[in-house]
């Protein structure tokens, strides 16, 4: 039983550690979908500051106020966008390396448990098998017993040495 236990203990190891792997895959799934998003704003901010500024050019009368307010946000963004690619660089190199790592780990390790599981099933059911076939000799054993002791009291004389008809 103590192998089973630590069969189950090996596994729920693998199972943490699968766990935290995925929530660190998450959690980047979640900044290319913030570095996506940023992106995408960014591209508006360009696309209406450059129409404000070709109005301008063409003379048009333009919302210097409102283009502030653009050069600001596109500057605001420029640096999110920014901080967030090079925190998804970081982790794409470590964590492709590292993930490499982990997976031949971990499947060295499910490969061992695997086989640990293979083992102790093999083991449990030998006993099973042994603990069966020790039964049926009993009740083998238990049944000559049994058919012996009745021939033998079919075989022993009726008290008073009379047959049971001539009793009657």
């Amino acid at each position: 039983m103590g192998n089973f236990d630590e069969l189950l203990n090996k596994t729920r190891i693998v199972a943490e550690s699968l766990n935290k792997r995925g929530a660190k895959a998450i959690d980047l799934s979640r900044k290319r979908i913030e570095y996506l998003d940023v992106k995408s704003k960014l591209s508006k901010f360009y696309e209406k500051y450059g129409m404000l500024a070709f109005s301008a050019s063409e003379g048009e009368e333009t919302d210097q106020a409102e283009m502030d307010m653009l050069c600001a946000q596109i500057t605001s963004y420029r640096e999110k966008l920014n901080a967030l690619k090079a925190e998804l660089d970081e982790n794409r190199g470590a964590d492709s390396e590292e993930l490499k790592k982990e997976a031949a780990e971990l499947k060295s390790e499910m490969k061992n448990v695997s086989q640990e599981a293979g083992r102790v099933l093999k083991r449990q059911m030998e006993e099973v098998k042994r603990s069966a076939k020790n039964a049926f000799k009993s009740v083998s054993q238990q049944e000559k017993d049994d058919e012996a002791k009745a021939a033998q009291s079919e075989a022993q004389p009726q008290s008073g040495g009379q047959s049971a008809e001539n009793r009657e």
